[in-house]
């Protein structure tokens, strides 16, 4: 009788603690989620501005480029028109005008092209930090554990995207810039 007291109180104290087990392992969820920033780009206000912005310069920049293209063309189509008449310095000195306009042409749209691509890249990266500040505060605050942008990933439920509701904070917290300037 007394080597049953023992045993009973060991079995119970191992039951108890095996029952107690599991849910020690799932009170702590891993909460994870996706975001995909091309969506969060062209969606959002100020991913739209952005476009909108390099939209203009890139049009500003084009309408300058058809102003000396055209400048061009009247030269060219004067040389031809006037060849026959003008003395052979004055034509050398137009082709000369005229060749030395087509390489400033291509010199000043390779400057376009790196200026364009420079305010691209100045403006993404603004919107991508703004965005990432917005995720983090947000993953905090909601309690992931992880938040990953979906480019390199191969497979995640829809239920793990939180693109959408970056997208409204995102939109809330430019609108909110947008009435205090």
């Amino acid at each position: 009788m007394q080597l049953r007291q023992p045993v009973m109180m060991i079995a119970m104290a191992l039951l108890v603690s095996i029952m107690g087990i599991p849910s020690g392992f799932g009170a702590d969820v891993a909460k994870i989620g996706t975001v995909n920033f091309q969506k969060i780009f062209d969606n959002s206000k100020a991913g739209q501005k952005v476009k909108e912005e390099i939209k203009e310069e890139g049009q500003r920049m084009e309408a300058d480029l058809k102003q000396t293209g055209d400048e061009i063309q009247q030269i060219k189509e004067m040389l031809e028109r006037d060849a026959g008449v003008m003395n052979k310095d004055a034509r050398e000195e137009k082709k000369w005008q005229y060749e030395r306009k087509v390489e400033d042409v291509k010199a000043l749209k390779r400057k376009y092209d790196r200026q364009i691509q420079e305010l691209q890249m100045r403006l993404v990266n603004n919107v991508r930090k703004e965005v990432l500040a917005i995720i983090q505060e947000y993953g905090k605050r909601e309690g992931y554990l992880l938040i990953m942008e979906d480019l390199n990933t191969v497979y995640s439920p829809e239920s793990l995207d939180i693109t959408d509701k970056v997208i409204q904070l995102y939109n809330a917290e430019h609108d909110k810039k947008k009435k205090s300037s």
